[in-house]
């Protein structure tokens, strides 16, 4: 469940970074057998919004466990929305060396 979502815009018409909060309570990831971290993750993903419906491509964008905690709290949610936006620059210079250009306008 997304606990909070952002989109920063592209030059691209209808084209957006978003970018999302979750709570990541598992420790084993099924996708590649590895173990993770319990905590906040962020995931940035390039959309095309269209209205009420966004399409996205597999494996164009990224994941990270920003803020490892073993529970959620509002306090701790707060906090790892504090580290995305401390972050913000990084994570979109990975999208700019992908070949997308930002709104500066829209950087928070």
């Amino acid at each position: 469940m997304n606990l909070h979502k952002e989109y920063i815009d592209t030059s691209e018409p209808n084209v957006k970074i978003k970018f999302t909060i979750t709570f990541n309570k598992e420790t084993y990831n099924w996708v590649n057998g590895k173990e993770q971290q319990k905590g906040y993750k962020i995931t940035a993903v390039p959309v095309e919004k269209e209205g009420l419906f966004e399409v996205t491509t597999a494996f164009t964008g990224f994941y990270e466990i920003i803020y490892p905690v073993e529970r959620q709290s509002k306090k701790r949610l707060q906090k790892a929305i504090d580290l995305l936006h401390e972050n913000m620059d990084r994570y979109l210079a990975w999208f700019e060396e992908k070949g997308y250009t930002i709104e500066k306008s829209e950087i928070l």
